[in-house]
Parts: structure tokens; sequence; C-alpha cells
């Protein structure tokens, strides 16, 4: 009976642990299947609901960003603003996709070398409500240059390149395709949506212009082609200014600005299928401007006097047909 009992006593030990053996090794290579060989997050770019920011770029000071609906914000110690929409998408696509090519390092010492220290690297937290579905170091670019052999003489070589990353809380370093350390370490004013006209060239009808002193005219297209002030224009030269200001955008802004009165200046862009775009500008003492844009409403823009101000506001003489 006694050593019935020990065996199978022994049995039932070696059963549990064997078990556990199975257990530990099955979790120890789910795990390291996800950080070697598989994803590096578990995000849903659709439940995203709010991304803290600290890039290395603005010595770690924290972006906050929010999303309402489709519409993201971003704010920086108080100031919040209108959100690129497309760079935040095209960030959580990147960081959605994250999977580890290869483990590069294992120990701190080696965190500098990769830039994935606390300083040096670019943290991002991604949030879905109140649950954590990221929280990455994001390191330097390594620069991989193309096989010789692959040169074509006829087409621009293709550039690639590895991003270090480091989970938070975790030891190791690994290397990720792609240009994530380009695209995620940003100041606080790329972030912004900058887009001050976005305007389908072959849409536009009638522009109309209105300056100080009753100086404005109005450039309208007919059949005959483009008239200013009533007079013909010269069909080049409105090609070109449409094409010059249709896609305009600013990275400098004048925040706080409060207008005093009435705009100096007003540009409108009409059309039968399009809706109608504007631009309005207040001259500033120190002969810069501060325009304000109809399809970002909640931004103002600031333009040096041969810049962004000098395209939109042409006189109406470079304008009309030069005839000889």
């Amino acid at each position: 009976m006694s050593s019935k009992f020990n065996n199978r006593t022994l049995l039932v030990v070696f059963l549990v642990l064997a078990a556990i053996f199975v257990i530990t090794r099955f979790t120890s290579l789910k795990r390291s299947d996800r950080t070697l060989t598989g994803e590096l997050s578990e995000i849903d770019t659709s439940q995203v609901t709010s991304i803290l920011l600290y890039p290395s770029a603005e010595q770690g000071a924290e972006l906050t960003f929010s999303r309402e609906g489709d519409t993201w914000t971003v704010s920086k110690e108080g100031l919040k603003a209108p959100a690129d929409h497309r760079a935040i998408t095209t960030a959580l696509e990147e960081l959605a996709g994250l999977e580890a090519e290869q483990l590069v390092a294992r120990d701190r010492e080696n965190w500098e070398q990769y830039q994935v220290t606390d300083s040096l690297g670019t943290r991002v937290v991604v949030k879905e409500g109140r649950k954590t579905t990221m929280d990455l170091i994001v390191g330097r670019f390594h620069y991989q240059p193309p096989p010789q052999n692959s040169y074509n003489p006829y087409q621009q070589p293709r550039v690639s390149g590895s991003t270090y990353v480091r989970l938070s809380g975790a030891r190791e370093v690994y290397s990720v395709e792609g240009f994530l350390a380009m695209s995620i370490n940003q100041p606080f004013n790329r972030w912004r949506n900058q887009a001050v006209t976005r305007i389908n060239s072959s849409q536009v009808g009638r522009i109309a212009f209105d300056y100080p002193a009753d100086s404005g005219y109005v450039a309208e297209k007919g059949n005959a082609g483009w008239m200013v002030a009533g007079l013909m224009a010269d069909s080049m030269s409105m090609i070109t200014y449409i094409n010059r200001v249709a896609r305009k955008s600013l990275d400098m802004f004048a925040d706080g600005f409060q207008p005093a009165g009435e705009p100096d200046f007003r540009v409108s862009f009409e059309g039968d299928n399009m809706q109608t775009q504007q631009v309005r500008a207040w001259l500033q003492p120190d002969s810069t401007a501060v325009l304000s844009s109809s399809i970002n409403p909640d931004t103002w823009f600031l333009s040096d006097p041969d810049g962004l101000f000098g395209d939109l506001y042409p006189g109406s003489g470079e304008l009309l047909d030069k005839i000889e």
C-alpha cells in the first residue's frame, strides 16, 4: 500500500510539474512570437480616442491628440488647435502595423546607441478610451542604401530604412521597417492643420479681390476667356495665378490674434461645382499679414509680404492681357 501510494504521489507530482513546464513554455513562446516575429501593438485605429506624444523635437514636451468623431485636435501647454487629420491617420496606420524585424539589443546599456532612452527617444502612448493599447519609445532612423546591383539609371533609387523601438518598461530594442522615427518625431506646429486653400483649379469661374480704398476687382471666366475688371485677361497669367494658390499651406501661426476690425484684403474663389473659398488678411505694423481661411476658420496664419500674402493678392495689371 505504501509503495503504491508513493508511486501514485510521484506520478501526480510529475504530471503537475510537466503541466507547469508546458504552460510556461507555451506562454514564453507566445510572448516571443509577439515580440520577435509579430505585432508590437494591438491598435484598432477606428477605436483610438487619444494619443499622448512626447517628441524629442519638442524636448519631450507633451502633445495631446484628442478625437471627437472624425475630427482631431492637438494641444500643447494649454494651446489647442485643429490637427492635420492625414498626418495622424498615417501615423496611426504605421503604429498599428508595427512588426519587429530584428531584436538588436537586450540590455539597458545599448539604449543610448539606438536613442530609445526616455530623454533621447520619442514616447508615444495610444489610448482607446481608458485602455492603453500602446506605450512605445521610438528611437533613431537607420538608412539602408539600395543594393548596388539594383541601380536603374532611368529610375530614382528606392530609399528604405528601419526605425529602432522599445516597448516602455521593457529592455529589448527592436528594429522595425519604415520611417516611423521621421514621421512621429515632429514638433507641435507640424501636427497642426496648415491648410489655407484647397481649390480644384478647373472648377474656378470667378475670383473676387476686395482691396483697400475700393481698389479691388473681379476676374470672371466667360465664353471668350477670362476678363479682369471688364478687360481681357492674359490667359496664361490667370492659369499661373490659380495654380500657384490652389493648394497652399502655412506652418507659421499667429496664435491669439484678435482682429481690430474688418480685413484689409479679401479674395474669394467661386465656381458652379465648388464651395466658395475665401482668404482674408489683416496687415500688421511690421509689414507682415495675418491670414484667415474659410476652410480652416479656427486658425490664424502669419505671412510675410513676399510669401503667401503676395501670391494671393495680385494687382489687376498682373493679370491683364499685355497688348503690345
